[in-house]
């Protein structure tokens, strides 16, 4: 009989580890494909409108912005970094706001330009490098991240509550806020689930780690079902102490966002007669589940906000596509720049732990 002490061959492994490595990325490869082909479907959507746009009209728009009007975008989207990094201070209140806002500046950038995981390996190396428990720092990013999904799929239904009393209701804005809200009440159903769930995820990780074991001798499942339970129960300590400011913060930045919208569109020439403001904070409302696409929905989202505000085709259209050029500029641009100046500042102060991000981000 084989002796049970025996250690492991690595070369008797090394075809189940093999067969699981490359499973795992031929799922990455169609993750990365399925993400190329809604970025073209994105792409040739916006280009229905952007073919008839008189473009030199639209350079004209942007050009012509001025100190104060700059001054003033930059002023909200500062407030929107802030309102965006705020659950994650509310949830891992040793980082405080400063250093969440750097957090989540530096993950955007990753993010954009790296594969995943790498953003969320930089997020807990830069949490672990300030001091903070890993633990606490993933459940921290983790429920951050959770409650937004909660907000960008509730947002339709804010903004149907808006054109209800604005008397601007339409059919499809129903629709959208039905689904969509359906969506945000699923995800918070686990949210309470997860806050009560300690013994359930325990088993679960357990079963899972049972079963990996097959693959590698390493895994124990009763560790990993103990890191489980203290990871839900310190996650669950983290959401009852902290849901109401986080998702306060959450939805205000859905709001800053349209603030955004309006006074890009404002800028740039569109007058009330053609977008009241209701109208501009209802197109994003109700499109605001776009931004779930790749590049937060760059060209879907633009499109569906001009066809709600009825401007497609219009005399408008092209002061329409100059105010989503300022809006995009600042929604994604503005950030990215910010972001490349605190990864570059974190990894000065702390270059071991960005080499082994580096590392990790190469081997994802």
């Amino acid at each position: 009989m084989p002796d049970e002490s025996e250690e492991p061959d690595p070369a008797r492994e090394g075809g189940p580890r093999e067969t699981t490595t490359g499973g795992i990325r031929r799922v990455g490869l169609l993750a990365g494909a399925l993400k190329m082909a809604l970025v073209l479907v994105a792409l040739w959507w916006f280009s229905r409108v952007v073919r008839r746009v008189d473009w030199p009209a639209v350079w004209d728009a942007v050009t012509q912005l001025g100190v104060l009007e700059v001054v003033c975008l930059l002023a909200v989207v500062a407030v929107r970094q802030c309102l965006n990094a705020g659950p994650l201070a509310v949830f891992v209140p040793s980082l405080g706001l400063r250093r969440a806002v750097s957090n989540d500046l530096s993950a955007n950038l990753v993010a954009t330009v790296a594969p995943p995981p790498g953003d969320v390996v930089l997020r807990i190396a830069m949490v672990r490098s300030w001091g903070t428990p890993p633990t606490e720092g993933i459940a921290g990013i983790s429920l951050n991240t959770v409650t937004y999904y909660v907000a960008r799929f509730g947002a339709p239904v804010l903004g149907l509550g808006l054109a209800v009393v604005a008397g601007q209701v339409e059919p499809t804005y129903a629709w959208t806020a039905l689904t969509s809200g359906a969506v945000s009440l699923v995800v918070v159903a686990a949210l309470v689930i997860a806050s009560r769930g300690e013994r359930p995820a325990a088993r679960a990780t357990e079963w899972t780690a049972v079963r990996l074991r097959r693959f590698s001798a390493r895994v124990d499942p009763v560790e990993w079902a103990s890191r489980a339970a203290r990871f839900v129960r310190q996650a669950a300590h983290v959401l009852r102490r902290g849901w109401a400011p986080a998702m306060a913060c959450q939805f205000a930045l859905v709001l800053s966002e349209a603030l955004l919208l309006l006074l890009s569109l404002r800028f740039a020439g569109m007058p009330a007669s053609a977008a009241s403001a209701v109208t501009i904070v209802i197109a994003l409302l109700v499109s605001y589940p776009l931004t779930a696409l790749p590049f937060g929905g760059v060209g879907v989202l633009d499109a569906a906000v001009i066809a709600i505000l009825g401007l497609e085709q219009g005399p408008y259209e092209a002061t329409a596509v100059a105010g989503l050029v300022v809006f995009r500029v600042c929604w994604m641009l503005v950030p990215l720049v910010l972001g490349a100046g605190t990864v570059t500042w974190w990894r000065r102060q702390h270059a071991a732990e960005a080499a082994e991000v580096r590392s990790a981000t190469r081997a994802g």
